[in-house]
């Protein structure tokens, strides 16, 4: 019983060793486990900074994608003990489908550690400041009206991006502020935002009106007469120009079907790039291109 016992003792004691022994051969790989893993932690947040750099020079106006494909390349770019190496955008299945990818080194301890982070975002360098009129709805032209310049229809439209300020800080800046107008209210000048209730619209009718600057309407808008020079948008309501009504600058028209935009009659509608940016800096209006993230990943 005895020499089992001491025997019993001896196997507990080899396995235990056996363990320890193990664990002692396995600690010696935890400092170089550790720093591979902070590498890689580093890493990724060094590509979602590299990303986030993209998308703001995008977001900017800075960088401008022309052709299918463009690669930044990068010497010292040094963040978060690392360097972003390179930026690459590539433009994938429709034309306004970004695809961007973050090639970064980050270092940890001396141990360099190579990443890339991807990013899928829509993209439109246009910013509807470069159209005759900008619909989130499509837009009927009949009659003997006239268009000259750029159309877009169905355009995702949201007045914060486009201007850089919600459509209650446009109002607070306004030079005036109407609710339910007559028709041919004036003066229509600087910024001018016009509220309309129940069946009530804004309606320009008379030949010798004139208007100029930026017109926002909160409702329905008509013009079948007059002349205005400027911008103007147009929120949750019918838009129609028919008559002799006559626009130079942009029109944006930003109502769901089945609310209405036509043109039609023998009005005329031109883009006007002179007075569009005499406006935007005038009223310090910074607007850079439409991006709505799709995909982050790393």
């Amino acid at each position: 019983m005895g020499k089992l016992l001491i025997i019993v003792i001896l196997m507990l004691g080899a396995v235990f060793a056996t363990i320890v022994v193990s664990i002692q051969d396995k600690s010696t790989d935890i400092p170089e486990l550790i720093s591979s893993n902070l590498s890689e932690i580093k890493a990724k947040s060094l590509s979602n900074e590299a990303l986030m750099y993209s998308i703001k020079k995008l977001n900017e106006g800075s960088l401008s994608i022309s052709g299918s494909e463009l690669t930044q390349s990068f010497s010292g770019f040094n963040v978060l003990d690392g360097t972003i190496d390179s930026i690459k955008y590539v433009m994938v299945g429709t034309s306004d489908t970004l695809q961007i990818t973050s090639y970064v080194t980050a270092n940890v301890n001396g141990a360099p550690s190579q990443y890339q982070g991807n990013a899928k975002i829509l993209y439109s360098s246009s910013n509807g400041f470069s159209n005759a009129i900008t619909c989130a709805q499509e837009l009927s032209i009949t009659g003997h009206s006239t268009v000259v310049g750029d159309i877009e229809e169905e355009a995702e439209l949201e007045f914060e991006t486009i201007f850089g300020m919600t459509l209650a800080q446009m109002k607070s800046i306004a030079d005036h502020d109407y609710l339910d107008p007559p028709n041919n209210v004036n003066p229509v000048d600087g910024v001018t935002y016009i509220s309309t209730t129940g069946s009530n619209s804004v309606h320009f009718t008379n030949h010798h009106w004139t208007g100029s600057g930026i017109l926002v309407v909160d409702g329905d808008f008509q013009m079948t007469g007059g002349t205005f020079e400027g911008i103007i948008w147009v929120e949750d309501g019918r838009f129609m120009v028919s008559g002799n009504g006559l626009i130079r600058g942009s029109v944006f028209v930003n109502s769901d079907p089945p609310e209405q935009a036509k043109v039609t009659g023998n009005c005329d509608i031109y883009y006007d790039e002179t007075i569009v940016q005499t406006l935007l800096s005038t009223y310090n209006i910074t607007s850079g291109p439409t991006i709505t993230i799709l995909n982050w990943s790393n």
